[in-house]
C-alpha cells in the first residue's frame, strides 16, 4: 500500500490515534482508503465556520454547495437569519474592512500546495504591500480560551501543537512548492460570539521547529508503513462507535461497555 500524502489534518488525526483517542480503523478508512462514508457531515459549529468563510472570501466547501444560513421562525412573516449566522455576516464584513485597511490583496483562495510527499490547502494566498503571505481564517467560540487544546488565547498558543502545526506545515510547503523561504503566515481569528473580538496572529517558526517537523513527517511515514504491514488498532467504545459513520460495516464496532480493570 502506498503511503498517502501527509496533510496537516492527517498529522493531527494520527496523533490522536497514537493517544488512543481516534480509532485506527476509522483513521484508515478516512485517510488511507479514502472511503466516502468516512467523511462525516460537518457539525453545526463547522457549518457556521464554512458559512463565515464563504461570505468573507467566496470559498466554497469541498462539496461545492453554497452554504445557507440557519433560519428562525421558518415559514412565518418574521422569518429571519439565526443570531449565530447574523454574527457570522458581521464578522465577514469585518474581515473585508480589515484587509482593505491593511492593504491586503487576495491572489488566490483554496490554493492547493503539493510537493509530492505532503500537501495542504491554503485558505488565502495574498499580497500584503508587495509581499506574498498566507492567511488562515479561524471562526471559533474559543478565541479567549487558554486551557482548551483548540483555544486561541495567545499566552498559551506556543504550547498547542494541534493548532500551530498548520503554520509550520504550510511554511514548509511554500518553500518546497513556491520556492518562498519562510513565507509570513497569519491566523485571522474571529469570535463566533462577538464580531468585535478579533485577533491577527503571525506565526514565526524557527529553524529547529522547521527541521523537527520534517523529521516528524519522516517518522509518520515509517509508522504508516508499519501499520500497513501489521494493521491499525481499533479503539471501540459505545460513544465513539455510535457516532461512527462506518459502524454498520465495522467488525470491531460495539454497542455495549467494555470492562476496565483497575489494579489497587
Amino acid at each position: 500500500m502506498i503511503v498517502p500524502k501527509i496533510s496537516q489534518s492527517l498529522i493531527k488525526a494520527y496523533q490522536d490515534y497514537n493517544k488512543g483517542e481516534e480509532c485506527g480503523l476509522f483513521f484508515k478508512a478516512r485517510y488511507i482508503d479514502k472511503d466516502p462514508e468516512a467523511n462525516t457531515p460537518p457539525s453545526d459549529v463547522m457549518r457556521l465556520g464554512i458559512y463565515f468563510e464563504y461570505l468573507a472570501t467566496g470559498a466554497l466547501p469541498r462539496d461545492g454547495v453554497v452554504p445557507e444560513p440557519d433560519k428562525v421562525y421558518k415559514g412565518k412573516a418574521n422569518e429571519k437569519m439565526s443570531a449565530d449566522y447574523e454574527r457570522a455576516n458581521q464578522s465577514a464584513e469585518r474581515f473585508k474592512k480589515i484587509i482593505e485597511k491593511y492593504g491586503i490583496t487576495i491572489k488566490q483562495i483554496g490554493m492547493l500546495l503539493d510537493d509530492g510527499e505532503c500537501n495542504g490547502i491554503i485558505d488565502i494566498y495574498a499580497d500584503w504591500h508587495g509581499r506574498d503571505v498566507f492567511i488562515d481564517l479561524k471562526y471559533t467560540s474559543l478565541i479567549d480560551d487558554k486551557w482548551s487544546e483548540l483555544g486561541w488565547n495567545i499566552d498559551s498558543l506556543n504550547e498547542k501543537n494541534k493548532l500551530m502545526v498548520q503554520g509550520v506545515h504550510y511554511k514548509m510547503l511554500a518553500k518546497n512548492v513556491l520556492n518562498i523561504d519562510d513565507i509570513p503566515f497569519y491566523y485571522f481569528v474571529f469570535s463566533s460570539k462577538d464580531p468585535d473580538n478579533i485577533r491577527i496572529i503571525e506565526q514565526a517558526v524557527d529553524e529547529a521547529t522547521a527541521a523537527a517537523h520534517i523529521v516528524s513527517i519522516s517518522t509518520l511515514q515509517q509508522n504508516l508503513e508499519y501499520n500497513f504491514r501489521f494493521g491499525f488498532n481499533a479503539y471501540p467504545s459505545i460513544q465513539k462507535c455510535s457516532k461512527c459513520p462506518i459502524n454498520h460495516k465495522c467488525e470491531k464496532a460495539i454497542d455495549y461497555p467494555l470492562i476496565d480493570q483497575i489494579l489497587y
